[in-house]
């Protein structure tokens, strides 16, 4: 595929405006406090974003539980016991032997911390089940056992039909010439004489590795780690192998990175050095997880509980998730806690509210007819929003903050905001809503909750949400959700504005009642992230700025993509297993995440005395350093000449921040299957993005100065005293 390296601004195809454009800004004339948590983020586990994505663990299915999976397709997992998801039995030469997945020799006793009803139509031992691998070794050759693939390529859809989860095949993962790799590994043997032995081992069968040797496994289970160094940057797989004829058990592997290929050299999870970095250089001021439908879950099976995250990894519950993928949970609730905090981020979790994801049809909704029905709602949904904010605010001397500290964090996380559900509507959600939104403010007066207007951005659903916030929950922080195309997003500018009507009620958004917005999703999700969509969100954004006494935080959604595995069309960051890309979305969210804390009095671009309809803007100063902002979108292929007539200023140094393409179909991601893994990918295969942020000084101003906007611009003048 041919590759777009260099950006299409080029100054002799430019066309610039000949109309006098002028802008007014008067550095006395204060507006609105701009919300300080306006710009953040959403993490859902979406598109394959968490494992196989952001956790640098790099063993796919390393626990052997993705194997008769409730509540999914019959063929999304292994349906066998002798496939394993994600990785292939190695029979060598002279080699015989079989391997089973069994669930007679569990690694850890499970902790049952939910007591699910036991009358319900589910089997709900099926959570507590653990696999492993027995490996029967009738004659060894020159090895017998098990090679891990990793998180690998997907095949199309039409190749895996609806599933989206992918058993990968074909070694997947990508390490790199000299560097480690931390593996570790259960073992217990029924009188094993032998050795296990593992190396890294490429598509060809090559050694790619030194080799870690077990000499003795014992007959209990125990952990063995050691170091394998990459002698090769090529994907490869791990393999471990048994050498004698005799019965041995394998559970529980994980590989990582050195520490130095790390977020922050592992001190704040187990995270990827270069997704995390992406995401500090958005400066977000707050981070929703683990979802909006992820975190609602698509039937009984698939609901999310944080205490089955916390603790050890290995005594961790895996589950399907939401989106059709296994979710091991290696990353749980205390690592997202972690990876909040590394970021300077408030954290937001949503937590499901027993009322499973409205688009497959609330699947499962948590009874509460009888006495006992209630009893155990309370014990497991209440309990779950309560402990929580003990886990992340209460002394070590209470039960969850006590966990908190054992994990590593003996200070708080300092949580303020807590989502309950996520684009629900209807009677069992807002009863079951009640139900904790009470608890939580009865002994958590404090806890702002995050309450619900629907999927959309108006209709019957939102009205009626509306009308059960307003009048119950006004104190809450309204969740809005919409996924709109470009003249939506161009033509809403004043939705939150003071007056607007709210819905089809005849309602406004009122600010003098305590109910706030959050903005927890939106985007354009019908242009797969062309630069169009870039142009039309950030003109948007302005508004929010501009009207965030109203809208106190937003985040587009989704964050992250895996080439090869989306589920959505435009996400913030597109990545494989060896890199990503950043769109020209997240360029504009770069741009805007800084700026002033007061509004200044906004005022149109003039063209000729008439307001450019085709310029957005929104102008802020920083009342501590006296630094003025200007964040601007003009949204039309002409460069414009802006001459500013400064009022009450002194004089700064202006620098100009910003994105520009004449092709406003480009994508910084290009084709959704062109990643490093892909056998079709040629030797040119490379992370430029044909889009990323330009700097130009403009020196010394004062009073009157003009500055040109590129054309199809998206950016922010910076003056500095």
């Amino acid at each position: 595929m041919k590759r777009i390296t260099t950006l299409l601004l080029l100054a002799g195809l430019c066309t610039i405006a000949t109309a006098q454009r002028t802008l007014s800004l008067d550095v006395n004339n204060l507006g609105i406090e701009i919300s300080p948590t306006l710009s953040g983020i959403f993490f859902e586990d979406i598109n394959q974003s968490l494992d196989g994505g952001i956790c640098a663990q790099m063993i796919q299915n390393n626990s052997f539980q993705a194997y008769n999976v409730p509540d999914g397709p019959a063929n999304e997992f292994s349906q066998s016991d002798t496939i394993f998801f994600g990785w292939t039995v190695v029979q060598t030469p002279g080699a015989i032997g079989e391997a089973h997945a069994v669930s007679d020799h569990p690694l850890v006793k499970l902790e049952r911390k939910y007591d699910y009803d036991p009358n319900d139509k589910y089997d709900d031992e099926l959570r507590y089940v653990q696999y492993c691998v027995r490996f029967d070794i009738e004659k060894a050759g020159a090895g017998y056992g098990i090679a891990a693939n990793g998180y690998g390529i997907a095949p199309s859809t039409r190749d895996r039909g609806a599933i989206y989860s992918n058993n990968t095949q074909r070694p997947s993962l990508a390490v790199e010439s000299g560097v480690k790799y931390d593996v570790g590994l259960y073992l217990q043997g029924d009188n094993y004489k032998g050795k296990v032995s593992m190396w890294l081992e490429d598509i060809n069968g090559a050694v790619n590795s030194n080799v870690i040797t077990v000499k003795k496994v014992t007959n209990n289970w125990k952990q063995y780690t050691g170091t394998l160094k990459a002698l090769h940057t090529t994907d490869s797989r791990l393999v471990i192998v048994g050498d004698k004829a005799g019965t041995f058990y394998l559970d529980f592997v994980t590989m990582l990175p050195e520490a130095s290929h790390l977020w922050n050299n592992g001190k704040n999870g187990p995270f990827r050095k270069d997704m995390m970095e992406a995401l500090a250089a958005l400066h977000p001021k707050f981070m929703r997880f683990p979802g909006g439908c992820a975190s609602e879950g698509p039937n009984y099976f698939g609901q999310v509980f944080w205490k089955n995250s916390v603790g050890k990894p290995e005594e961790r519950l895996g589950f399907r998730n939401h989106w059709g993928y296994w979710t091991s949970q290696y990353v749980g609730f205390y690592e997202y806690f972690l990876m909040a905090e590394a970021l300077g981020a408030s954290p937001l979790p949503v937590l499901n509210n027993g009322v499973t994801c409205q688009f497959v049809g609330h699947s499962y909704i948590a009874p509460l007819e009888t006495e006992a029905d209630r009893k155990r709602f309370h014990d497991i949904f209440v309990n779950d929003a309560l402990d929580l904010i003990e886990f992340c605010n209460g002394a070590t001397t209470t039960k969850w903050g006590k966990l908190r500290a054992e994990m590593g964090h003996p200070a708080p996380f300092n949580l303020k905001y807590l989502g309950i559900g996520n684009e629900n509507q209807g009677k069992e959600f807002w009863e079951r809503f009640d139900i904790m939104y009470k608890a939580v403010k009865a002994r958590y007066p404090d806890i702002i909750i995050v309450s619900t207007a629907g999927a959309r951005d108006a209709g019957r659903e939102f009205d009626a949400n509306y009308a059960e916030i307003d009048e119950k929950y006004p104190d809450t922080y309204v969740d809005e959700h919409y996924y709109k195309n470009d003249e939506w997003f161009f033509t809403q500018g004043n939705r939150y504005a003071p007056g607007a009507k709210r819905g089809g009620q005849g309602l406004t958004y009122d600010r003098n009642k305590p109910t706030r917005v959050f903005v927890g999703e939106f985007s354009n999700n019908n242009t797969n992230n062309a630069y169009r969509s870039t142009l039309a969100e950030a003109a948007y954004w302005l508004s929010l700025e501009r009207n965030s006494d109203m809208v106190v935080m937003a985040a587009y959604a989704p964050l992250f993509c895996k080439k090869g595995y989306n589920k959505w069309g435009a996400n913030l960051i597109w990545f494989d297993n060896r890199g990503l890309w950043r769109t020209t979305n997240y360029y504009y969210q770069q741009l805007f995440s800084e700026g002033g804390n007061r509004a200044l009095a906004y005022h149109d671009v003039l063209a000729d005395g008439q307001p450019d309809t085709k310029v957005y803007t929104s102008p802020t100063i920083d009342t501590k350093t006296g630094t003025i902002y200007l964040k601007y979108v003009n949204a039309e292929a002409i460069a414009k000449p802006i001459t500013i007539n400064l009022i009450g200023g002194n004089q700064y140094n202006a620098e100009m921040e910003y994105i520009t393409s004449l092709d406003t179909n480009i994508r910084n991601q290009g084709d959704a299957n062109y990643y490093s893994s892909h056998p079709d990918v040629g030797s040119d295969f490379s992370y430029a993005e044909a889009i990323t942020p330009q700097k130009q000084q403009i020196g010394r101003v004062s009073g009157s100065f003009t500055f040109t906007m590129p054309e199809n611009s998206v950016g922010v003048l910076r003056l500095k005293k």
